[in-house]
């Protein structure tokens, strides 16, 4: 049998009556359950067909979610937000270049609101994300503030 993904041991415990009967059967007690809870429990992974438990089924579902060490940029962030700005001045840059180029459209203006709209997507700290940007020369503010736009090599 496949490991089961995390999500559906959680949502297969999520249950009061599906809670209980999986301690009942940690603790070794009568289930006392009908075919087709213990078939919900199985089908999760929690219990075996013969309605033991799988000692082994936590560490399994961990070890099958991680991914891994993020490498590159992906190391900055967390569920898709930047976890912290980087400490040395190349991973910032590469951190910043990375976002200018996912975020912002080559040669187009965006006023203040569309650039914030989309910093938001991968920040809290808007105004330091987005002057980190200009003061390192990946995005270009009008003098007179009306808007930004990304640079790139044929701006």
């Amino acid at each position: 049998m496949t490991t089961p993904s995390w999500q559906k041991v959680l949502s297969t415990l999520a249950g009061g009556r599906a809670r209980q009967l999986y301690a009942r059967a940690v603790l070794g007690e009568p289930l006392d359950a009908t075919p087709k809870e213990l078939q919900r429990l199985v089908d999760a992974g929690l219990l075996r067909q013969d309605a033991t438990v799988d000692e082994h089924l936590f560490k399994e579902v961990l070890a099958a979610a991680s991914s891994g060490t993020p490498k590159g940029v992906d190391r900055f962030f967390r569920e898709g937000m930047i976890d912290g700005p980087p400490r040395t001045g190349q991973d910032r840059a590469d951190l910043l270049e990375h976002l200018a180029e996912r975020l912002l459209p080559p040669d187009e203006e965006l006023s203040e609101a569309e650039i914030n709209r989309l910093l938001a997507t991968v920040t809290r700290d808007i105004p330091t994300l987005r002057r980190a940007l200009v003061d390192h020369g990946y995005v270009e503010r009008y003098p007179d503030g009306t808007g930004y736009r990304r640079v790139t090599e044929s701006s």
